[in-house]
């Protein structure tokens, strides 16, 4: 076998950027969730178990009233995600031809998708993420009588009942179409727009909402999340890597060459990188044992969403440490 092309190993940085910054806009997770960085593959976060109390003094010089702080850890495990894809030769051959301009999407979408499976629906995840993903964890929302913005609202009123704001949505490609054109009695656009940088976020009630490609739809399958996503603690990995060999083969699970790179004159490119997930369950002062950070609905079919272990606690492989 031919020794891989010099430029294998580790991304430059420059490149690192652009790469994460890309699979940040195709990943809902990498969009809406705490992104936590992880210097090590593991990496314990302490989270309140038991909240304060404070009450006041019923006389001059009395007692200060005693109060408890109760500490759990929630636990990242960095998993890797990979990718390979092939690079015609003729690409690389032609320096007219800006190689990364044509390598970064892909990058980009194979690994948002395959981080968004695991985090929203655990598909393909990994034995340290959540079971069954956020799908899992989120209550589900009966249908509103009126319309999807009903619904909405409705879930977005579960979460708050917990005592927690509201600050994004995520929802399947096919919920864009039902809110478009929407308007308020006064003629206003619902669905608005908040400048982030050089990129516009579409809003829902004032937070931002991002629209993917689920990969469970129909059916009674939630097509739209809701909920205080800052519980949603995503681990990333900045050791993001590479490897090039023009003599490579590539096969499928059950050993079908893909892609031979000497036969086909192809270079394949495989890609690397490593995220962890876990999703809290936090103790508020209106639901002391944890409230639920999330609810789910299903707009297109007007249906409440399949129940999927919604009241499973959280957080995953949490102990008890004071």
């Amino acid at each position: 076998m031919a020794p891989p092309l010099d430029f294998s190993g580790i991304i430059p940085p420059e490149f690192s950027t652009q790469i994460i910054e890309e699979a940040v806009r195709a990943s809902s997770a990498l969009q809406l969730g705490n992104l936590i960085p992880m210097g090590t593959s593991i990496s314990n976060m302490p989270i309140p178990k038991t909240l304060p109390t404070a009450s006041f003094v019923s006389a001059v010089g009395g007692a200060k009233p005693w109060t408890d702080i109760g500490l759990q850890t929630a636990t990242l495990h960095a998993e890797e995600v990979a990718a390979i894809t092939a690079i015609p030769d003729q690409y690389l051959e032609d320096s007219t031809i800006n190689l990364w301009s044509y390598v970064r999407p892909r990058i980009a979408e194979a690994i948002g998708v395959a981080l968004d499976a695991a985090v929203f629906w655990g598909v393909g995840a990994p034995a340290t993420y959540p079971v069954g993903g956020l799908n899992a964890v989120a209550a589900p929302i009966a249908a509103a009588t009126t319309d999807a913005i009903g619904t909405i609202n409705a879930a977005m009123g579960a979460v708050e009942a917990g005592g927690l704001n509201v600050t994004g949505h995520s929802a399947d490609v096919t919920v864009r179409s039902l809110l478009r054109g929407v308007r308020t009695t006064q003629n206003e656009l619902l669905l608005g727009t908040q400048q982030a940088g050089d990129s516009v976020i579409p809003t829902m009630y004032g937070v931002p909402i991002t629209y993917n490609t689920f990969t469970q739809t129909g059916g009674t399958n939630a097509d739209f999340f809701t909920g205080d996503f800052t519980w949603l603690f995503i681990g990333v990995r900045q050791d993001i890597r590479y490897a090039m060999d023009p003599s490579a083969v590539v096969h499928d699970g059950t050993g079908k060459v893909l892609i031979s790179g000497f036969q086909d004159n192809q270079t394949p490119l495989k890609v690397w990188a490593r995220f962890g997930c876990v999703i809290v369950k936090p103790v508020t002062v209106r639901v002391p044992a944890g409230a639920n950070p999330f609810a789910k609905a299903a707009l297109v079919a007007k249906v409440t969403p399949t129940l999927a272990g919604a009241d499973e606690p959280a957080p995953q492989g949490a102990k008890s440490a004071k």
